[in-house]
């Protein structure tokens, strides 16, 4: 298991669940509630916390897991734009903070291998 993509899977954790109060408005209207903007970013949030969980797993091979990894962060930074324009800027936050803990932690993962 690779430990150090907790770091990253936690803020996706919480970004889904923004964006799923973003689409839903179980709290209130978001003003974005039920459109396709939330929809699609509901999509990349849920595919950025997929991804870092089959990043996660010790079976995947080197190669899979270095564009995995690049596909996963492109994802997560999209997410972040698609949040900011829907005006969630809570969520944009989160998703760039997820973006960041990949960084770190595909760096961590790299440099151990090179140890």
């Amino acid at each position: 298991m690779r430990t150090y993509f907790f770091i990253p899977l936690a803020p996706a954790v919480i970004g889904l669940i923004l964006a799923l109060i973003a689409y839903a408005a179980p709290l209130g209207n978001t003003g974005v509630n039920g459109s396709t903007g939330a929809l699609l970013a509901l999509l990349g949030a849920l595919a950025t916390a997929a991804g870092i969980v089959i990043v996660m797993m010790p079976s995947v091979r080197h190669r899979v897991w270095g564009s995995l990894n690049i596909l996963v962060l492109l994802g997560a930074g999209l997410t972040a734009v698609a949040a900011y324009f829907l005006m969630q800027y809570g969520f944009a936050i989160i998703m760039v903070a997820t973006c960041l803990g990949l960084i770190l932690a595909i760096a961590m993962s790299m440099r151990r291998r090179a140890a």
